[in-house]
């Protein structure tokens, strides 16, 4: 009886092996032929069947090709990538795609509240430092986009503590600078930039932070070191004409607010 039932399920798998053989090489003669829907069609059953067999991650991971490259499903992309990390063997292909969706979700969908969740994932799996502060800040984007002001802040200053590269940094610090704008604490937001300035010259004129930190003076009615500032920057940026003409717009409010001053105590 052991013997029947061996030989059984034997033939059994067998069988199995050879339809998901099948449909895998179908799906790759529709590939060849651009016909990406019907392939992931075949590429699906295969999948859905998950028998013990090298296919189904091989069809996930040709499917997930296609719906992120070829056809642009990205909800489909992530359903395959998730299918990888869960039945992947290989720790590097379960943590890239892991990666995937989390990007996916931020990059593509703009799912904010998603990626929130998938990045969270990620700092759960083997990670460095540099990695771990890139996954803080899409958080902190995240968060940031929603409004959620107060957490996108923390994440921040939690990022602010690791080791990360000066890009990273730069950032960070940017994104900070941002939310205490949005929060309208424009002395705090000011303060960060002119130390972007000063710790990354080129970087702070490629990202306008000059252009950011006169609005902020301008916003706490410090007209004259908003005008001293665009004064300062006016040839780094193209076209001039737009800085001349923010200069006299501040020179005509200062001259009609005479009890203008500084940054509130």
């Amino acid at each position: 009886m052991i013997r029947v039932f061996l030989i059984a399920l034997v033939l059994a798998l067998t069988a199995c092996s050879s339809q998901e053989e099948a449909d895998y090489k179908q799906a790759q003669k529709e590939i060849a032929q651009e016909h990406y829907r019907i392939a992931l069609s075949y590429l699906d059953k295969v999948i859905k069947r998950n028998n013990p067999t090298k296919y189904p991650l091989e069809a996930a991971r040709e499917a997930a090709r296609i719906s992120f490259f070829e056809i642009k499903d990205f909800n489909k992309a992530i359903e395959y990538h998730h299918f990888i990390v869960l039945h992947s063997l290989d720790e590097k292909e379960r943590l890239e795609s892991q990666k995937q969706i989390a990007a996916i979700y931020f990059n593509n969908l703009q799912n904010y509240q998603e990626s929130i969740v998938e990045y969270s994932k990620l700092q759960q799996m083997p990670h460095t430092d540099l990695e771990a502060a890139q996954y803080k800040m899409n958080v902190a984007r995240a968060q940031y986009y929603q409004n959620n002001f107060f957490q996108a802040e923390s994440e921040i200053d939690s990022l602010l503590k690791l080791k990360g590269d000066d890009n990273t940094r730069f950032s960070a610090l940017m994104l900070k600078g941002n939310i205490l704008v949005a929060r309208k604490d424009f002395a705090k937001a000011a303060d960060i930039f002119k130390d972007l300035i000063k710790n990354f010259p080129e970087k702070a004129i490629q990202e306008n932070v000059a252009l950011i930190l006169a609005v902020c003076y301008e916003e706490n009615l410090d007209f004259k070191s908003a005008i001293a500032v665009l004064e300062e920057y006016k040839n780094k940026y193209s076209p001039p004409e737009y800085i001349e003409l923010r200069i006299k717009r501040l020179q005509e409010r200062m001259k009609n607010a005479p009890g203008a001053k500084g940054f509130r105590k």
